[in-house]
């Protein structure tokens, strides 16, 4: 069987934590044979939710982090930017905070492993913060979406990532970080 005969670009949506179904996992099918594996890691067409940025001219903006293990990158948040997040290569332990101030799970967080061996990707909204710890050397995709200007560095907010306010759980008790995270 060739990939042409696989549905390989459909997606199955799943809600396995919801912050009220704000936040969405998409798990990939993969085509796996003796050359490797394809699959597609976005298209508005099977990511129901993602139709508005087609319909509403938003700009798409594709990023890649590459940490070694043990780093941690985050929490950091704005209130325009959807993230579409996976791992490329490796594991990732995800972590996401509602800040949203008038929001029912305000406060709240998850966490999710992301990895190059499930493909599972994460759809962050605006007003969660997101984190992230290299549980191995790995390769972090963001597929951001906005309207306007990108919410750079100097824009974003950025909470603790051992705040005590919300007693988020990580895998370690000493990250490598940068400064601003730290």
């Amino acid at each position: 069987m060739s990939y042409k005969d696989k549905r390989w670009d459909e997606h199955e949506r799943s809600y396995l934590k919801t912050f009220d179904k704000d936040v969405e996992v998409y798990t990939p099918s993969v085509y796996r044979e003796h050359r490797g594996e394809i699959w597609t890691t976005f298209q508005t067409e099977t990511h129901p939710s993602l139709l508005k940025f087609q319909e509403h001219s938003f700009t798409l903006h594709d990023r890649f982090s590459q940490s070694y293990k043990g780093v941690l990158r985050g929490l950091h948040y704005d209130d325009k930017t959807w993230k579409l997040v996976q791992s490329i290569v490796g594991d990732i332990y995800l972590v996401v905070l509602d800040v949203r101030e008038n929001s029912s799970t305000y406060g709240e967080w998850e966490s999710y492993i992301l990895s190059d061996k499930t493909r599972d990707q994460v759809l962050i909204p605006p007003g969660f913060a997101n984190g992230h710890y290299a549980l191995t050397d790995c390769v972090f995709h963001y597929n951001m979406m906005y309207k306007g200007n990108y919410v750079d560095v100097d824009s974003q907010g950025v909470i603790k990532w051992n705040d005590e306010r919300f007693n988020m759980e990580w895998p370690t008790d000493n990250p490598i970080m940068s400064e601003r995270d730290r």
